[in-house]
């Protein structure tokens, strides 16, 4: 009898430290568990945060060589201005020397333009250096009406209307095409607008055209830089802003009739359905 008592206190003995050890593992599991959750909800946040403050890829430099002369015409069509506009002149240091209306001519054009109503207005620096003011003495107007034709077919297809609200002077520096796109926006970057065009005669400046091409929405203003080719200058224009817009060429070669093209860059003054999209996508980092 005594030796069945030991073995059934032994067989309890046995009985309970394996239940207390189950119980401190579920006990440990639990607490593993919590701490885990603990952790998901205090780091996962963190790691998110890190990719939504990652830096953004720079802007790349995009340039578009000069238009044939059988681009370029003596004479051409009057811009279509959307609305009524007040811009203010500016001197090479952003000083405020005036102001400059231009009026609407949407009622009197008679193009397919006066049905359509911009659903999307973004504002315009449009600044001429020291060689182009020299060659044209109406060089505001210029300018103005430059960019106007330039966002016809924005307008027509996006709705998107390009106001000039500021106009200055400006001194080119720089020995490339490229260099000359950053004295712009050392100049006049910061001012406030969505875009700053600048216009040269510059004999340094060797391209048609030249432009940032972003992959999102500009810290400040978006840039480019056109070359004085007379009525070829917004056939360059319209190609730049829309590298302002995150658009990449089309191969030469393909086929494809788009702006974007360097072969119909400057016969063509519409996109394919893939850069439609794109503005469309785009559209919202810029204006209201």
């Amino acid at each position: 009898m005594k030796k069945y008592l030991i073995y059934y206190i032994k067989a309890r003995a046995k009985f309970f430290r394996i239940f207390i050890r189950e119980e401190l593992n579920l006990k440990l599991k639990k607490a593993v568990l919590t701490l885990s959750l603990g952790l998901s909800l205090t780091l996962v946040p963190s790691l998110s945060y890190a990719q939504d403050t990652s830096p953004k890829q720079a802007p790349q430099i995009e340039i578009l060589p000069k238009a044939d002369k059988k681009f370029i015409k003596k004479n051409s069509k009057p811009a279509v201005v959307e609305a009524d506009t007040t811009a203010k002149i500016l001197n090479e240091n952003g000083k405020v020397i005036g102001k400059k209306s231009f009026k609407s001519n949407k009622k009197s054009v008679n193009t397919e333009m006066k049905s359509l109503a911009a659903t999307r207005t973004v504002t315009v620096l449009a600044v001429a250096d020291e060689e182009y003011r020299a060659k044209y003495s109406d060089w505001q107007s210029r300018i103005q009406n430059i960019i106007e034709r330039a966002d016809n077919a924005f307008n027509r297809d996006h709705a998107i209307d390009f106001q000039v609200k500021a106009i200055a002077q400006w001194s080119s520096q720089g020995g490339s095409s490229s260099q000359i796109l950053q004295d712009v926006g050392r100049d006049f970057d910061g001012y406030g607008y969505d875009f700053v065009a600048g216009f040269t005669g510059d004999r340094n400046f060797t391209a048609g055209g030249i432009a940032y091409v972003y992959n999102s929405a500009p810290s400040g203003s978006a840039l480019s830089v056109n070359l004085d080719q007379g009525s070829a200058t917004s056939s360059a224009a319209q190609h730049e802003f829309s590298h302002n817009f995150g658009l990449p060429h089309d191969a030469q070669g393909s086929g494809i009739r788009c702006i974007m093209n360097y072969d119909y860059s400057y016969s063509v003054d519409y996109w394919d359905a893939e850069h439609d999209a794109e503005i469309e996508q785009h559209e919202y980092w810029y204006g209201n």
